[in-house]
């Protein structure tokens, strides 16, 4: 009873006006970036075809066939996601133009080999085992999450040889490296990203949906050059560790839900009596059952609700980088630069689970922006992220 009456009451709070007023002060994400981002999403969702046949095959089809598959693995490791290295064919820069946010089709020196790496996120057992272990371990003078810190440090541990290698047959002097994932491949990509940057020949950018907290504040707020962190309206995966989930237990042991029950009883025997005579004939009158409820409830149930609160737990861990929130707006969707630890406390919302998905979450949140921008509700992406069997 306590889940349903707690998650009633974070509705009619979190609700789009309150969501409105959160975001009111920060930089609006422009249409363009939009469209940038969904490009490297459909990469991630490129991610979890089940063989690299499939992936070989939507990578074929994205930014007209420039991108070169050169090393890939479908099968997870306890400690080392699949992942997929790209090579692209083009040796001029994409673009003479300077985009506004730095992504991974932008920005090439004639000097730079672009290299990216996408990571893929939970599919197997082997990565859920990473996803449970939410204890943070020291790392970089900060905290950590202790079982996604082993899986980006192996990515770049295994991939930093390919890298010198590719370097040395292309002639060129450094690797432009973007990083991207979904989940638990957004989060490997974060911590290989701040791996990789120790290197000089090595400028690492990542770019990661639904990324879990993995950082210390202080810790996140260095990467925030170059890790980006996309979170969907009520995304559970951003907001969830350790302290955020025992803060969420405490709020759900010490809410107290009594008046809701009350007000349910009343109206189901009121209706019960209207809808089925039958079935009211043989209920006590709703005066009685109120009655012994609320006798039940001021004996039993509300007492442990007058008992002192216990203190909350301080978050030790939130999202890496700089991070970007589209978030229902009450009319459709509206997206901002927000700081990371907007995401210190999850939202227990109907939609948190829905939100984590590529499809149902981050694609729906794209699409449903662009569409309202453009005024043109046939519009879609020029990469068919549909379509990607996974």
């Amino acid at each position: 009873l306590a889940i349903t009456y707690f998650l009633e009451r974070e509705d009619s709070k979190k609700n789009p006006s309150w969501k409105r007023r959160q975001h009111r002060f920060h930089s609006e994400v422009s249409k363009k970036m939009v469209m940038e981002l969904h490009e490297v999403l459909y990469i991630s969702q490129l991610t979890y075809v089940n063989t690299i046949e499939e992936f070989s095959i939507g990578l074929s089809k994205f930014q007209n066939g420039v991108w070169e598959l050169g090393y890939g693995t479908t099968k997870s490791l306890p400690d080392m996601p699949a992942h997929f290295l790209l090579i692209h064919k083009d040796i001029k820069p994409l673009s003479d133009s300077q985009p506004q946010f730095s992504f991974p089709w932008e920005n090439k020196k004639d000097t730079e080999l672009l290299v990216a790496l996408a990571v893929r996120g939970t599919k197997e057992l082997a990565d859920a085992i990473a996803d449970v272990l939410l204890e943070p371990v020291e790392y970089r003078g900060g905290y950590v999450h202790g079982g996604i810190l082993k899986n980006g440090m192996n990515l770049a541990k295994k991939l930093l040889p390919k890298l010198e290698e590719l370097m040395k047959h292309s002639g060129r002097d450094k690797i432009r490296l973007y990083l991207a994932g979904h989940s638990l491949g957004a989060a490997a990509a974060a911590i290989a990203a701040i791996e990789f940057n120790e290197y000089d020949w090595i400028s690492a950018e990542a770019i990661g949906f639904g990324c879990p907290s993995i950082l210390s504040p202080e810790l996140s707020k260095s990467t925030e050059d170059y890790i980006t962190t996309v979170v969907a309206d009520a995304d559970i995966i951003p907001r969830m560790n350790g302290a955020s989930i025992t803060n969420l237990v405490l709020d759900l042991i010490e809410y107290d839900w009594t008046d809701f029950v009350l007000d349910d009883i009343e109206y189901f025997f009121e209706n019960a009596r209207t809808q089925n005579p039958l079935i009211g004939n043989i209920l006590p009158p709703t005066t009685d059952a109120l009655q012994w409820t609320k006798d039940f409830l001021d004996s039993k149930v509300r007492p442990r609700f007058k008992r002192d609160k216990k203190e909350r737990v301080s978050n030790t861990l939130i999202p890496p980088g700089n991070c970007i929130h589209f978030y229902r707006d009450g009319v459709g969707y509206s997206a901002t630069f927000i700081p990371c630890d907007f995401f210190s406390s999850i939202d227990l919302a109907r939609s948190l689970v829905d939100d984590h998905m590529v499809m149902g979450g981050y694609h729906r949140a794209m699409i449903t922006i662009l569409r309202d921008w453009e005024q043109n509700f046939k519009f879609d992406f020029e990469h068919d992220i549909a379509s990607i069997t996974v």
